[in-house]
């Protein structure tokens, strides 16, 4: 039994169970009536944290189907290794040889069949249960709490944004409100400075005092 999101905004309890098999593919039920066929490529896992999203806040204005279980920046276990999980259902996360065009061309995210965790369909991170692609378990190393550990999806679309766009020597970056998304932002180009070599400044824009220090001490100049 687990809290659902509501078309409204709000939670109610509702009963979820999930029959099948990674090679059979899955039959997610609620309150005893079939809702989704995965298909296979999926792996029963463990949730034990998971983080809230902006994307989680207003998943109610997302043009998906509710309700759902919602939650995307989890961690989970299987047995007793822990992994983030990518949140992309695609062909290429499910370890799928199916053709796909763009799976095969480094674009698996725009799958035109994907299904994604605690977003559009597949069911997310706010229950016991979750049903992970097995191409999209990343493990999390012994020393990285839980905690910091679900902070690895959000942090992925920082490192998506410089590979997108990586600033050049001379660029002024600058990065708008730098709270939840915008502080891993800073920390991804400070990384990529160090690691590049190349030259460049990073300017947090801020109205208050206690987040200027906060993107300085993320490595922002």
């Amino acid at each position: 039994t687990v809290l659902d999101y509501q078309p409204d905004g709000s939670f109610a309890p509702a009963s979820y169970a999930f029959r099948g098999g990674e090679e059979t593919g899955w039959i997610v039920e609620r309150n005893s009536q079939p809702i989704l066929e995965t298909g296979p490529g999926f792996r029963l896992t463990k949730s034990t944290v998971c983080g809230i999203c902006s994307t989680d806040l207003a998943r109610r204005f997302l043009p998906y189907p509710l309700p759902q279980i919602i939650g995307h920046e989890v961690i989970v276990r299987i047995g007793e290794r822990r992994f983030a999980v990518e949140i992309n259902a695609s062909h290429l996360a499910r370890h799928l040889k199916t053709g796909c065009p763009f799976c095969a061309c480094g674009f698996s995210t725009q799958c035109p069949d994907r299904i994604t965790l605690g977003i559009d369909r597949l069911p997310g991170g706010f229950a016991p249960w979750v049903l992970a692609p097995v191409d999209a378990l990343v493990p999390v190393p012994d020393h990285i709490p839980d905690e910091t550990a679900a902070l690895t999806e959000p942090f992925a679309a920082a490192l998506h944004a410089l590979d997108a766009a990586p600033p050049l020597d001379g660029d002024e970056v600058a990065v708008l409100g730098p709270r939840r998304l915008g502080a891993l932002l800073i920390c991804a180009l400070a990384l990529f400075r160090r690691e590049s070599a190349r030259r460049f400044t990073i300017t947090a824009l801020v109205r208050r005092t206690a987040l200027g220090e906060a993107a300085m001490s993320f490595g922002a100049d």
